[in-house]
């Protein structure tokens, strides 16, 4: 059954992104309401984080974590890499009579009924524009939404993820109009000065482990209130590390709360998905994350250990 022969059996439908949603998730589930909505079918596209301001450029922007349905038969999933990810919508997902599962993470659990996990695609949009372009789905708006999501999970084309499969997605969107300029320029150049501010205190925050090759960046709650930012504003930070020549793994710990901090891992070549799952967490070889409790020193102390663990000698 293709993707739109599913939405057309569904009477409503809910799209779930994860929690602290990305470019790749919004690009994705955006992208999808709009075809659900070109299908007639009612649809609401939600997840369980405050909206990302800077992305509020996308088109249909307003709607996010708008529920204006009560009963889904329906539930899709969008760059989930595991039902925790869903946060408190799991109970949707678990009641719906139909559910599916679109991702691209390795360690995805394949928590829906039918689950699309292509673990070697770029992002969650290639996923989707494989689904969609053979249908001929993608108009103007759809392929605006998915270049988004292939843009920003590639690093806007400079991850090692970014392949001549990635450029030729890449091409066939853009001949539509969606202007590739103007996109990226919406993500990459206008950071706010409180977000500029914050990328300062997270350089100074840096701290090198394993003769350099470890580099650890910390973000707190002091932090983001200082320089008027929110959790979604630590998107990128890590990238700093990640530029830094003798660095091989780049860490970002961000304090959530109390004792609970988010990090996340990015690698030059280790499988950091190794070091994440360690603390119950996942993601891609480059590309990782999870979710660790307790006082911070001994997180950074376990965080540097998961990762030289994984190191060549």
């Amino acid at each position: 059954m293709t993707i739109t022969e599913r939405i057309d059996a569904s009477k409503s439908i809910l799209i779930i992104g994860h929690q602290r949603p990305d470019g790749d998730c919004i690009g994705a589930g955006l992208a999808l309401k709009h075809v659900c909505e070109n299908h007639g079918k009612p649809c609401d596209f939600i997840f369980d984080s405050p909206v990302p301001q800077h992305f509020s450029f996308m088109p249909d922007f307003g709607s996010l974590n708008e529920q204006k349905l009560r009963e889904y038969d329906t539930v899709i999933c969008v760059d989930c890499a595991d039902d925790f990810r869903t946060g408190k919508y799991i109970g949707y997902v678990n009641k719906a009579a139909n559910s599916l599962n679109i991702d691209h993470h390795k360690t995805n659990n394949r928590f829906c009924k039918d689950n699309e996990v292509v673990p070697d695609a770029s992002s969650t949009c290639e996923v989707l524009f494989d689904l969609l372009h053979p249908l001929g789905e993608i108009d103007d708006t759809i392929a605006y939404c998915l270049f988004v999501g292939l843009s920003t999970d590639t690093g806007h084309f400079m991850h090692s993820n970014t392949n001549a499969r990635v450029f030729q997605i890449a091409a066939e969107l853009s001949k539509h109009d969606i202007n590739p300029n103007d996109i990226a320029g919406n993500i990459y150049k206008k950071a706010t000065a409180g977000k500029v501010k914050l990328i300062s205190k997270a350089i100074s925050s840096m701290r090198f482990f394993a003769d350099g090759k470890i580099c650890v960046i910390s973000v707190k709650p002091s932090d983001l209130s200082d320089c008027d930012c929110v959790l979604a504003d630590t998107e990128g930070l890590i990238d700093y590390g990640m530029m830094i020549g003798d660095v091989c793994v780049a860490v970002c710990i961000t304090e959530q709360a109390a004792s609970k901090f988010k990090v996340s891992y990015r690698s030059k070549g280790m499988d950091v998905s190794a070091a994440a799952a360690v603390f119950g967490g996942g993601g891609h070889k480059l590309a990782a994350g999870c979710s660790i409790n307790g006082r911070y020193e001994d997180v950074v102390a376990k965080v540097v250990k998961s990762v030289t663990d994984g190191m060549p000698l």
